[in-house]
C-alpha cells in the first residue's frame, strides 16, 4: 500500500543511511521497524463490563430488540426529530 509520511529531515537521513548499510531499501527498513514496534507492544487487557453503564429505576428494563425491529422503529419515526434529540437540540 502506498502512503505519504512527513518525517523530520534528520530522522529520514538516518533511516536512509541505515538502509544503505544493511543493503536494503528504505521501504524494507521502515516495514521491518514497524513490525518490530507493533510486535513489542502487548495488546491491552480487555475489561469486562460488570455493571450496566446506566442506572435504571427499579422495575424498568431496557427492551431487547433485533436489528430488524430497530430498523422498523426508525422507519416509523421522524428521523429529523430523532437526530435533533440525539444532538441535544
Amino acid at each position: 500500500m502506498r502512503t505519504t509520511l512527513d518525517l523530520p529531515d534528520d530522522l529520514m537521513k538516518r533511516a536512509k543511511i541505515a538502509a544503505v548499510k544493511r543493503g536494503s531499501s528504505l521501504r524494507d527498513l521502515v516495514a521491518e521497524a514497524l513490525r518490530c514496534l507493533l510486535a513489542a507492544q502487548s495488546a491491552p487487557a480487555r475489561k469486562r463490563m460488570t455493571e450496566a453503564p446506566i442506572k435504571l429505576p427499579p422495575g424498568h428494563a431496557i427492551p431487547v430488540r433485533s436489528n430488524r425491529e430497530l430498523a422498523q422503529l426508525f422507519d416509523q419515526e421522524d428521523i429529523k426529530h430523532l437526530n435533533d434529540v440525539y444532538r441535544g437540540r
